[in-house]
Parts: C-alpha cells; sequence; structure tokens
C-alpha cells in the first residue's frame, strides 16, 4: 500500500517518464531477445525463400525505431482515452468538484505499471519456457489471458485481439485505477469502485466490441 501510495503521487510528468522509459525497455529487449533471423525463418520459411526472409529481417531491423514512437503515441492516446471516460463516470455521480482531470490522468499513467509487468512475464516465458517459437506465437501469447486456454490455430484471427484483452491484469488494472481514485482524491473506496463501475467497465466492454469488429473486417 505505501509503494502504490508513492506512486500515486509522483507528478504527471515524471510518472509518465517511468511508465513510458520502462515500456520502451522492455520493448527493446523483446526486440533484441525475442525476435532475430531464425524467428523469422521459422515464421516465413514456408512462404519465402531464405535471402527474402533475410532480406525482410533487415529491412525491419532499420525501422525499428518507428515502433516505438507508434508504441509512446498509443500509450498516450490511450491514456487520454481512459481518463476522459473515468472523468464521464466522475459527472455521473457529481464528484467532479472532488478531482479533477489532471489528477485523474495521472493515476491512469501509474495504473499502467500493471501491463509493464504482463510485458517482463512475457518477456520471461519466451526467453526461458517456451521452447521453438515464431512470430506468430509472439503475437498470439498474452499472459493469463483468455487466449492461453486454446491455441492459435483453434481461434479464428477476429477473435484473437478480445481473448487477449480478457486476463488477469486487466483485472488487477481495474482494482488499481479504483485504489488509485480513493489514494489520490478524497473519494471513500465505495465512491470509487462505483465510478470504475459505470464508466471504464462499460468503456472497455464497447472497446472489446469494436475491435472484434474491426479484425472481423480485416478478416473478410
Amino acid at each position: 500500500m505505501k509503494l502504490l501510495k508513492y506512486l500515486y503521487s509522483l507528478k504527471k510528468s515524471d510518472a509518465f517518464i517511468l511508465i513510458t522509459g520502462i515500456y520502451i525497455i522492455i520493448m527493446w529487449l523483446s526486440n533484441i531477445l525475442l525476435i532475430n533471423e531464425t524467428i523469422f525463418y521459422n515464421t516465413y520459411s514456408e512462404q519465402l525463400t531464405y535471402e527474402r526472409i533475410t532480406d525482410l529481417f533487415n529491412k525491419l531491423n532499420k525501422i525499428k525505431w518507428a515502433g516505438y514512437l507508434f508504441a509512446l503515441l498509443g500509450l498516450v492516446i490511450k491514456f487520454y482515452l481512459v481518463a476522459f471516460v473515468i472523468y464521464c463516470g466522475i459527472f455521473l455521480c457529481n464528484l467532479h468538484y472532488r478531482i479533477n482531470f489532471g489528477e485523474i490522468l495521472g493515476i491512469v499513467i501509474v495504473s499502467e505499471i500493471i501491463f509493464l509487468l504482463a510485458g517482463v512475464v512475457k518477456l520471461l516465458w519466451f526467453l526461458f519456457f517456451a521452447g521453438d517459437y515464431n512470430l506468430n506465437d509472439l503475437g498470439f501469447f498474452f499472459p493469463c489471458s483468455l487466449g492461453n486456454l486454446f491455441s492459435s490455430s483453434e481461434v479464428e484471427p477476429f477473435w484473437v485481439p478480445a481473448m487477449q484483452s480478457l486476463n488477469l491484469f486487466q483485472l488487477a488494472y481495474i482494482i488499481l485505477l479504483s485504489a488509485g481514485l480513493w489514494i489520490k482524491s478524497n473519494l471513500s473506496r465505495n465512491e470509487a469502485e462505483k465510478v470504475i463501475l459505470i464508466s471504464y467497465i462499460p468503456g472497455f466492454v464497447v472497446w472489446l466490441a469494436f475491435i472484434t469488429f474491426l479484425s472481423a473486417e480485416q478478416t473478410l
């Protein structure tokens, strides 16, 4: 609890630098430790020649920096969208005079730390336990998710994003958002839980429906 109170007491700028910095480090380690020419060969050996695979690997290596930029942009968009949804819940509960948008944004940024833990678990899993794998395995796997109950061949592609999103880390994220509201503000625990119940959870369900629809459209 003391650690949570310390994290939620950080300035938004400090929290953002901390969270995004760790996120980039995990992403960088995953790129250099998990993705190599052998993995590319395991993925595309039935479709491309060895020379073509090598050429593709080298070209993608040259534009890896763009992946970091898009990841940062995606995080920023996520932070603001989640904060906006929760702030709408604050208004619906008539609690906007007790916590402002900036404080909610800080809570959302700090709560992202649970997904950093998921990234570390995924990195360690493929480093030490996964055995032979390819890019499809990397893309399909998310720790403690519904998708892990099935193999990638058993799941239609358009269901994959939703099944990955339904995981224990998402549940912990919801708990952290609620805890952040009552730690950071003078909201009671019941008020904080009610805000998350009527804001983030419906928003998350809509998001699941949206990404499933987009994935289905792409597979048609």
